[in-house]
């Protein structure tokens, strides 16, 4: 599975459009970016509240743009201030994904909400394209650190990442170490790696996925003996490859991740709208890069453990 590029969704008063434009262009190369006027971005038929909320559940970051828009009275001075529902777009961003995912780009000159004090937020002079790009900048790095790193959301992949490494993979991969050689018709393997299978897609039960899987390419069920425990696993057992024994196994831990969006998305209808298509693609990538994680903290795991794709 290829993994996803971040999605941005880049946000602006109309005054602000064509800086919009330039952040956009800028964050290209390490994002897919989208504006807030790109065709599909806004759904029919639902409130710009609604389509807020429901975009926060599909981009992985926010970044909105902060202009000189209004000139407002306040304590008896006139002051510079974007215009309002920027600022409530970045709040709600902020507040559905933290405020490591939501960013604000400020215009120079412009006063921000007093709640916004003692926040470093770039400032750029629209006149200046440098600055832009500088202030673009000081988020690109954050970006790509940030997307590569496990987080909790509302989706439970990165849970699900961690108990399936701590509940079947920890054990397993220590139980290898000193597991009782296997003889298959005459062979004997006494190496021991483990090849996990990430689904392409959600679609139906992952435990009938993985039973055509392991059919589709003649694997074998068979049983490693440990010291203290069997573990029943599907083989690959290649007289030119003994002493290595291949398992395979598709985590059936992943089924319901399909349902969890779907009530996340609130669908009252069957089929899968290219939204929940690019959901699904991004927690199956997201549980991918977790369970990484997970294995790169273990000598044992790094040795034993594989994660590939289904093929």
């Amino acid at each position: 599975m290829k993994d996803l590029k971040p999605k941005i969704f880049i946000g602006s008063s109309t005054a602000g459009y064509s800086i919009a434009e330039k952040i956009k262009a800028n964050l290209s190369p390490i994002a897919d970016c989208f504006l807030w006027q790109d065709p599909d971005v806004w759904e029919t038929n639902r409130s710009t509240f609604d389509n807020l909320i429901r975009m926060s559940n599909y981009f992985d970051f926010g970044i909105f743009v902060a202009t000189s828009d209004d000139l407002t009275l306040t304590n008896d001075k006139l002051v510079i201030e974007p215009r309002d529902n920027v600022i409530l777009e970045m709040a709600l961003f902020l507040g559905a994904m933290g405020h490591h995912k939501s960013f604000l780009l400020v215009e120079d000159g412009v006063k921000l909400p007093s709640d916004f004090n003692g926040i470093f937020m770039p400032r750029f002079d629209r006149k200046n394209d440098d600055s832009i790009i500088l202030a673009c900048n000081e988020y690109k790095s954050k970006i790509t650190e940030h997307y590569q790193l496990g987080h909790l959301s509302l989706y439970p992949t990165t849970a699900l990442a961690i108990g399936y490494y701590k509940n079947f993979i920890a054990d397993l991969v220590e139980s290898v170490q000193t597991a009782e050689k296997l003889e298959f018709n005459g062979v004997i393997y006494t190496d021991f790696k483990l090849k996990v299978v990430i689904p392409k897609d959600l679609k139906g039960m992952i435990r009938e996925k993985a039973s055509l899987f392991y059919k589709r390419n003649g694997l074998q069920p068979n049983d490693i003996k440990s010291k203290f425990r069997k573990h029943h696993l599907w083989f690959q057992l290649d007289p030119k490859n003994a002493p290595i024994a291949l398992m395979y196994d598709m985590p059936s831990t992943l089924t319901g991740i399909d349902d969890a969006i779907e009530l996340i998305l609130q669908k009252n209808y069957k089929g899968r709208t290219k939204m929940q298509t690019i959901i699904e693609q991004k927690e199956l990538n997201n549980f991918k890069r977790v369970l990484q994680l997970q294995i790169d903290s273990s000598p044992f795991a790094q040795h034993t453990v594989e994660i590939i794709d289904e093929f």
